[in-house]
């Protein structure tokens, strides 16, 4: 018979098992923020212009990223949300590129379905969430609501449903950097860092 795991080296495994974990969620809950703040503030109206469009495709390969070790780490709706969040930025860093050399001859009720789709998308995944946390429900609640203003206001051209699609943007944003703080401040504090993720459940087992 080999040796039980003890007490203490069951304790540095999950300890090391929850601080991987808090770290991909920190830079991807960070990466989403970034992403998100640089295109809201643009739809807000406070600037005019493509300016986050050189920051939206490393953002996007950081979250790809921070997607698979999310998954590797146990936490698949932050990994679910990550590999989403890859593919809206990446692909809007596309659509904007095409808009700025004069590409985008389709109607803007295109832009309005590529929106609709994502919004029924974080519309689930949302309703999924409940007991993943409350900062992860609202980030969620809050992507949803902006996209389906920026469906409407593609189909319908008016554009205070983009300017409101901006400023709830931007405060789910703000949102999701309280997340990514708040997961550094959880795992410095007594607490268990996983208290609030579907992170995966590791049992001490005896070795043969």
């Amino acid at each position: 018979m080999g040796t039980p795991i003890t007490n203490v080296s069951f304790g540095k495994m999950t300890s090391s098992l929850g601080s991987r974990a808090v770290a991909v969620s920190t830079v991807g809950y960070l990466c989403l923020g970034l992403a998100g703040w640089m295109i809201s503030m643009s739809a807000a109206g406070w600037f005019h212009g493509t300016y986050a469009l050189g920051l939206l495709y490393p953002l996007s390969v950081v979250l790809a990223v921070m997607g698979i070790l999310g998954f590797v780490s146990g936490r698949g709706l932050d990994s679910i949300v990550f590999f989403t969040g890859a593919i809206l930025f990446s692909t809007s860093s596309a659509y904007m590129g095409m808009a700025g050399m004069g590409r985008t001859a389709q109607p803007a009720s295109f832009l309005g379905w590529f929106a609709c789709l994502f919004a029924i998308f974080f519309g689930y995944i949302w309703a999924g969430s409940f007991h993943s946390g409350r900062g992860r429900s609202i980030f969620l609640l809050g992507t949803w609501v902006t996209m389906i203003l920026a469906a409407i206001g593609a189909w319908t051209g008016v554009d205070g449903f983009f300017m409101a699609s901006g400023y709830i943007g931007l405060i789910t944003s703000a949102v999701a950097m309280i997340v990514s703080g708040n997961e550094v401040i959880r795992l410095g504090s007594s607490m268990d860092p996983n208290i609030e993720t579907a992170g995966p459940t590791v049992k001490p087992i005896a070795a043969d």
